[in-house]
C-alpha cells in the first residue's frame, strides 16, 4: 500500500497563517483604537481590511507554493519568508484600499503593529509547525520501513536526498548491496555526511526470506533492479504487499524545470503497489479510528467491574491477556483481551493442535477444554475483545482490519500471506462479518482479507463496523 502525496499539510500550514492574520489585525485594531466591536464603524474598518489581506496572502501562497521547502528551511530563512510574504500581503492591501477609495481607513500606525505582530506571530507557529507535524503524521499514520536495494553509489545517493528533503516519516531500516554477500552485522553503508549508518542486512539470493519475516513497507531499488537475475525475486515480493519503489533512467532536458514522477531529487522511479491511497483518507480512517476507540473504552470500564471478579474467581491470574502479535507489514505489538482461558493455556494448546477444525495457520476448536465458562460468555459475544480498544488508541490496530497472527503462525507465512498484513490489523473485518465459525480454511480467510485490501474504501469500513454488530449478537 503507497500513500499518496497530499496537499493536507500545506493546508494545515496556511489555515494557521490565516488565523495569524486575523488575531495580528485584532490586537493590532486592539492598540491603535480601542475597543472597535462594539460600533458598526470599526466593525466594518476592521472587515475592509482584512478581506484584501486574506484574498493576497492566499494569492500569493497558490501562486509561489510558499511552503514547497517548509521543513527544510532554517530559522532566520524562514523569518525572511514571513516578512517577504507580509510586504507582499500588505502592499495588495494598500492598493486595493487606495483604488476603492478606502484608504482612510488604512491607518499607517495600526499597520505598523499588525507587520510587528504578524511577523513574529506566524513565524513562532511555523517553528511550532515545523516540530509538530511531522510527529503528528507519524503518530496518524505510522513511519513506513523502507529497505534500499542497489550498488553503495545508489545508496548513498539516496540518502544524500533523504538527508536533505528531511524526510520524517521513511526509516531506513537497511540495505541490500547488489552483488555483495552480508557477511557479518558490521557492515554497513556511510552517507556521505556521515549522518546515517545503514546496515546491510540481506544479499539479493536471500532477499525474499528476508522481507517475508521483516518488518518492510517499501523497497527502494537502483538501477541494478534491471538485472535478469533480480527482477524474478521482484516479482516475488510483488505478492507480499510491500511496495517497490523501481529507479528508472529517463533523461533529464535543461528546458523543463519540473518533473512529474515519484521519486527524489537525483532518483527518478515509478512505484508498484497493490493499493494507492492518499494521506487524506488515510487521516479520516485514523480519526474513526481514534473517535470510535474512546467510545468503546467507555464501555471497557464496566466491563471490567462486572467480569474482572467473575474472571479471577473461576480462574486466579489476572483478568487481561496479552500476547505478541504480529501487525501491519510484521511490526510486533502486545494485543490485549479479557483472559477467557485457564492460565496454562498456551502449555496445552501443544496437546490440542491435532483437534484444529482450522485448515491451515489458524488454531480453533469448537469446545476448546481451555476457556472457561465466563470465557466462552465473552467469546460468543466478543465481550473478550473490547481491551483492543486500547490498541487502536495506541495506533497498533484499526477498528476495521485484518485479524493479527501471533508470532508462531506468522513464522509459517508465506510471501502472499503476508500480504493480508499491509494494512493495519483490525478488532472486525470481512472475514469476521462473511460467518467467521463457518470459514474452516486459512487460504479462504486469506482470500477475505486481501478482498477486503484491493477494495478498500472508507465506506467499505463503515459497512463492516454496521454488519459487526448484528454478527456480535448472533454469535458469528
Amino acid at each position: 500500500m503507497v500513500r499518496r502525496r497530499s496537499g493536507l499539510q500545506n493546508l494545515l500550514i496556511l489555515l494557521c497563517d490565516l488565523a495569524s492574520i486575523v488575531i495580528s489585525l485584532y490586537i493590532a485594531t486592539l492598540i491603535r483604537d480601542g475597543s472597535f466591536l462594539d460600533s458598526s464603524a470599526g466593525r466594518i474598518r476592521f472587515l475592509i481590511n482584512l478581506a484584501p489581506m486574506l484574498f493576497f496572502f492566499i494569492a500569493a501562497n497558490l501562486t509561489w507554493n510558499n511552503n514547497k521547502d517548509f521543513y527544510i528551511r532554517g530559522y532566520l530563512l524562514e523569518l525572511w519568508h514571513v516578512i517577504w510574504n507580509n510586504l507582499i500581503m500588505l502592499t495588495g492591501t494598500a492598493v486595493v484600499l487606495f483604488f476603492i477609495r478606502q484608504y482612510v481607513l488604512f491607518s499607517r500606525l495600526a499597520i505598523l503593529y499588525f507587520f510587528l505582530i504578524d511577523c513574529f506571530l506566524m513565524w513562532v507557529v511555523h517553528i511550532i509547525l515545523k516540530r509538530m507535524i511531522p510527529r503528528l503524521y507519524m503518530q496518524l499514520l505510522q513511519e513506513r520501513s523502507v529497505l534500499l536495494v542497489g550498488t553503495a553509489d545508489f545508496i548513498r545517493l539516496y540518502l544524500k536526498d533523504y538527508e536533505a528533503s528531511h524526510n520524517f516519516s521513511d526509516e531506513i531500516i537497511g540495505a541490500v548491496v547488489y552483488g555483495k554477500a552480508f557477511r557479518e552485522p558490521g557492515d554497513t553503508v556511510t552517507s556521505e555526511s556521515g549522518l546515517h549508518n545503514i546496515p546491510i542486512v540481506t544479499d539479493t539470493e536471500h532477499l525474499s526470506d528476508y522481507c517475508r519475516s521483516a518488518s518492510v513497507d517499501e523497497l527502494i531499488v537502483g538501477l541494478s533492479g534491471q538485472d535478469p537475475a533480480l527482477l524474478p525475486v521482484l516479482n516475488e515480493l510483488s505478492v507480499s504487499g510491500i511496495s517497490i519503489s523501481y529507479q528508472i533512467d529517463i533523461p533529464r532536458l535543461s528546458g523543463c524545470k519540473h518533473r512529474i514522477y515519484a521519486g527524489t531529487e537525483h532518483i527518478d522511479s515509478i512505484i508498484y503497489a497493490n493499493q494507492v491511497i492518499s494521506v487524506g483518507y488515510l487521516l479520516i480512517k485514523r480519526t474513526m479510528d481514534i473517535v470510535g476507540a474512546l467510545f468503546g473504552c467507555l464501555f471497557l470500564l464496566p466491563l471490567i467491574l462486572i467480569f474482572g471478579p467473575l474472571i479471577r474467581l473461576e480462574s486466579p491470574g489476572p483478568v487481561f491477556f496479552s500476547q505478541e502479535r504480529v501487525g501491519r507489514n510484521g511490526r510486533i505489538f502486545r494485543i490485549y483481551k479479557f483472559r477467557s482461558m485457564y492460565r496454562d493455556a498456551e502449555e496445552r494448546k501443544k496437546e490440542l493442535l491435532e483437534k484444529n477444525e482450522m485448515n491451515g495457520l489458524v488454531f480453533k476448536m469448537e469446545d476448546d477444554p481451555r476457556i472457561t465458562k465466563t470465557g466462552r460468555f465473552l467469546r460468543k459475544t466478543s465481550l473478550d475483545e473490547f481491551p483492543q480498544f486500547i490498541n487502536v488508541i495506541k495506533g497498533d490496530m484499526s477498528l476495521v482490519g485484518t485479524r493479527p497472527p501471533t508470532v508462531d503462525e506468522f513464522a509459517k507465512y508465506s510471501l502472499n500471506h503476508k500480504k493480508r498484513l499491509s494494512f493495519r490489523p483490525g478488532l472486525t473485518g470481512l472475514w469476521q462479518v462473511s460467518g467467521r465459525n463457518d470459514i474452516t480454511d486459512f487460504d479462504e480467510i486469506v482470500a477475505l482479507d486481501i478482498e477486503y485490501i484491493d477494495n478498500w474504501s472508507i465506506l467499505l469500513d463503515i459497512k463492516i463496523l454496521f454488519k459487526t454488530l448484528p454478527a456480535m449478537l448472533q454469535g458469528k
